[in-house]
């Protein structure tokens, strides 16, 4: 793999972390109209909003212990793959397996303790973490699968894949980009892309996302795609139905939103309004602001967040602020972002890294170093 390949795979995971810290401020606050009203864009990093409104769920803030510029659940869970490549593999393909992950993902939940301090065991109003616990959002998803997995901790291969939940999330299929540093073969890379979703999550919608999204990426890094031919030659691969639907609803929505004579274009919320019509409503959004579109669901979360990459896939930079200000499950849709435009706007590596020194951890920075001979100033 050359030094260029090298450059686009960590600017584009970096990019994604970007997205997934800018969005923790707003993160399961889904009124747009609250969020312009009490940030007015997102330039910067905010801490967790302290009464966000998780529809369904009621106002909390639903990272405690996180702090400005640290990640969501989104940028964590990718993370740890990082480290479970980079530290328990040697950043060696012939020493990374599904089963590896799989055991790093639940030694750091279960011994570690990542997510031990979170807004159900410290309280929706907690501002902070007792001392001894970590903070971490533990999706319901993954809280099925841990429980499923108390039962039978051991489980390898096709067993352990079984007791991921069957739970329709988009961000279990955003975590895979790390695999890019130690394999160009795009096969395997779309098969162990698919696999980390069992980590956590076995529903075919995110299965068949990571397989679309991998196969994007492989496109844009190696096969020097513009943006919509990767997006739609990697669905056209994939082979489900919905995906091509998906995708198809999104160039739709950018081109009448980049209509000037169209009703669209002209509302304040133009953003908001255009990733909640193309979803269906939730039940729950009849008394509360939400569509799906705007929710964890990869069925609305996909294409809103390619609605976002294709819109302003120039400006990556206000592609995430305008997500940002969108709010719901805005952490999830801005690793897809992030991934897929961010190894396009920077001269150097050093920039992207620049940008994000604050809260990076230990191990991204020995990534870097090591696959890249760059530091973090």
């Amino acid at each position: 793999m050359n030094t260029l390949k090298k450059e686009r795979i960590i600017r584009s995971f970096i990019t994604g972390l970007i997205g997934d810290a800018l969005s923790l401020g707003g993160h399961y606050e889904y009124d747009a109209k609250k969020i312009k009203a009490q940030v007015g864009r997102y330039t910067s990093y905010l801490p967790p909003g302290e009464s966000n409104n998780g529809i369904g769920w009621g106002t909390a803030n639903y990272h405690p212990g996180k702090r400005a510029g640290d990640l969501t659940d989104t940028g964590d869970i990718a993370i740890m793959l990082l480290e479970c490549i980079a530290m328990e593999g040697d950043g060696k393909k012939e020493n990374y397996s599904f089963d590896n992950y799989a055991k790093y993902w639940y030694k750091q939940i279960t011994i570690e303790g990542y997510g031990s301090c979170n807004f159900q065991s410290v309280g929706r109003d907690a501002k902070g973490c007792p001392p001894g616990l970590k903070p971490g959002y533990i999706n319901g998803g993954s809280r099925r699968t841990l429980q499923a997995l108390s039962m039978s901790p051991n489980a390898v291969g096709d067993q352990r894949k079984a007791l991921a939940a069957d739970v329709n999330c988009l961000i279990a299929a955003t975590h895979f980009l790390p695999l890019f540093l130690i394999s160009d073969d795009e096969e395997y890379l779309v098969r162990e892309s698919i696999n980390t979703v069992y980590i956590s999550h076995r529903n075919r919608d995110p299965v068949a996302a990571a397989e679309f999204l991998s196969r994007a990426m492989y496109n844009l890094i190696y096969k020097d795609m513009n943006l919509q031919q990767a997006l739609e030659i990697a669905a056209q691969k994939t082979n489900y139905p919905l995906i091509q639907k998906w995708l198809h609803d999104a160039i739709a929505k950018v081109d009448e939103v980049n209509t000037p004579s169209s009703a669209l274009s002209k509302e304040i919320f133009v953003d908001d309004i255009a990733i909640t019509s193309m979803a269906r409503l939730w039940d729950v959004g009849k008394t509360e602001p939400i569509k799906i579109g705007k929710a964890s669901p990869t069925e609305g979360a996909l294409p809103s967040a390619l609605y976002f990459a294709l819109k302003y896939q120039h400006d990556v930079e206000e592609a995430l602020i305008a997500n940002a200000g969108c709010g719901g499950d805005s952490a999830a849709r801005a690793m897809v972002i992030g991934m897929l435009l961010g190894m396009f706007i920077y001269a150097s590596l050093s920039d992207v890294i620049q940008l994000n020194c604050v809260n990076l951890s230990v191990s991204i920075i020995i990534i870097i170093i090591i696959t890249t001979s760059s530091s973090c100033y």
